[in-house]
């Protein structure tokens, strides 16, 4: 597969589909090795501080039950645990994602290993971590602003970790780099992150319906008392399809960073040009716009 080219929005999810199903076995070990271990945990954390809510005799009405049951879970050591280490998780599964891509780029299409995804995190996770930092005080910061600069901002800036590992980018470039490339297709780019975000979540609820239905049979009466286990097998198990959701949606992110770099820069017919004297390649078939969404 050709990353370098210009897509309309059906082929940047069918690319984005593509990549998934041929790649699962490598992305999904380099998903596990990288980001398993946190997900693990913050899985294991939350699940053990909602089976000791869930299982807590029921204490006043309604409302008064659920702030105290909110005021129990925000001091919480295992929550505490489980939120610190669920902020890393989304960093660690974009880097993953953005550093398998670079890696089959590299190998033009040779199996991807572990140990290399591995060495391209390790390579941008401080200037990726920045980043991520960054993008998210100026995003909150737009939003209080009438939501519609962080809705924007947030939409530019979606762009920020993939072009920090492809381009070995800085928090002092990624902004002007961000901007530069989605100039005058923000709203291809809006588009996009809204229907892949879409199917995303439509794949998550088999993850998530489990821990729902257990939280709801707590609730109903129908299980009094729920073993700690359960919750954590049910809450680890929508850990597990949270990656997955954002590793989908972070692929979708990537196929439009190639569209656009290709647009903007050529990449493909620089890479033609500087390949003269060797067999030439399969003709790359390009789109003249981005299509409807």
């Amino acid at each position: 597969m050709n990353l370098y080219q210009t897509r309309d929005f059906g082929e940047k999810i069918n690319a984005t589909i593509q990549y998934a199903v041929k790649q699962v076995r490598s992305l999904s070990l380099a998903l596990v090795y990288i980001a398993g271990a946190p997900a693990l945990i913050a899985g294991i954390a939350s699940g053990i501080a909602s089976a000791s809510l869930l299982n807590m005799p029921p204490t006043g009405n309604g409302s008064y039950r659920m702030g105290y049951w909110l005021a129990q879970q925000m001091s919480s050591p295992y929550y505490i645990v489980a939120l610190v280490v669920a902020i890393f998780i989304p960093l660690l599964v974009n880097l993953t994602v953005y550093s398998h891509l670079k890696v089959y780029h590299r190998n033009h299409g040779e199996p991807v290993t572990v140990e290399a995804v591995w060495a391209e995190v390790q390579n941008a996770f401080g200037r990726a971590f920045v980043t991520w930092l960054a993008v998210g005080i100026l995003v909150i910061i737009g939003a209080m602003f009438f939501i519609v600069p962080g809705i924007y901002l947030g939409v530019v800036f979606s762009l920020a970790l993939v072009t920090v590992v492809f381009e070995n980018g800085s928090v002092g470039t990624f902004m002007s780099r961000c901007f530069e490339l989605i100039r005058d297709k923000w709203w291809s780019t809006f588009g996009l992150i809204i229907i892949i975000s879409f199917i995303a979540y439509i794949l998550s609820f088999a993850f998530n319906v489990p821990a729902a239905a257990v939280s709801l049979m707590v609730s109903l009466k129908l299980a009094p008392s729920m073993p700690t286990y359960i919750t954590v097998l049910t809450s680890i198990l929508s850990t597990i399809g949270s990656v997955l959701v954002s590793a989908i949606i972070a692929l979708a992110i990537a196929f439009q960073y190639f569209n656009l770099v290709e647009r903007r820069d050529g990449r493909s017919i620089i890479a033609a040009i500087e390949s003269i004297g060797s067999p030439p390649p399969p003709p790359i078939p390009r789109s003249n716009d981005e299509g409807d969404y």
